[in-house]
């Protein structure tokens, strides 16, 4: 069930918010829900500040924290009557579960919404525990197209998915290969196993190859984690050392 939290339910969130973009709080435009001046937003800032991804999930809560500081220093939420963000801090320890874990967690302490996630396995199964309490999440960098294709209408995210991204680089590829009279003939792709890395690795299909190998058949999706292939021209690769 959805908590009250400082007369605000997620549900009018979902209805009525804008997320801010740097600090990803909710903006009540209704007049009827503003809040009386100083009380809190709670907000659950989740990344994976240890295991694996520690590096990164560190620099996006240090991102965050900085954001909400600034934001309050500057007086809070004005369409919020000033409310100031208190962020309630939570470590997805580089796991889907361990995220879920933290959701749980923040829910139960009340927050308004959740930013962060950072690994797209964690922000696509986080923000479906979110999503069975009505909870506001918003990816910070996260980038599987399934996080926000799936219909779930308590998830949001600041940039584009990988679909829109490799198109991009592909796209940016072929016009760089047409300027400099087609040197490339066969293009290599080589991607980590993850869903980020399985993700960018474009489909064979698309029509930025096609442009740049004249045949859908001298491409492949390759995990470096296992092998590398030299790309040919026919359907069948030849293996490096």
């Amino acid at each position: 069930m959805s908590h009250w939290s400082a007369r605000i339910t997620r549900r009018k969130l979902l209805q009525t918010t804008a997320v801010g973009a740097a600090a990803a709080t909710a903006v009540v435009n209704a007049p009827s829900l503003l809040r009386a001046q100083g009380s809190a937003v709670k907000l659950g800032v989740l990344h994976p500040v240890s295991g694996a991804l520690s590096y990164s999930g560190q620099q996006g809560r240090l991102g965050a924290t900085i954001a909400i500081d600034e934001i309050n220093a500057a007086g809070g939420i004005k369409a919020l009557g000033g409310a100031r963000i208190e962020a309630v801090l939570g470590d997805a320890q580089s796991t889907p579960e361990g995220g879920n874990a933290e959701v749980e967690k923040m829910n139960a302490a009340a927050v308004a919404a959740i930013v962060g996630g950072y690994s797209s396995s964690i922000c696509l199964t986080a923000s479906q525990t979110a999503a069975r309490y009505d909870l506001p999440y918003v990816v910070d960098v996260g980038v599987a197209d399934n996080i926000v294709t799936r219909g779930l209408k308590n998830t949001f995210r600041f940039g584009p998915g990988f679909g829109v991204i490799a198109k991009t680089a592909l796209d940016n590829l072929v016009t760089i290969n047409d300027q400099t009279g087609k040197p490339a003939k066969t293009v290599m792709i080589v991607h980590e196993d993850s869903l980020f890395g399985s993700g960018l690795s474009p489909k064979p299909r698309s029509t930025s190859w096609i442009a740049i190998t004249g045949s859908t058949r001298a491409t492949r999706r390759l995990s470096h984690s296992k092998r590398r292939w030299r790309i040919g021209e026919s359907s069948t690769p030849t293996k490096c050392s």
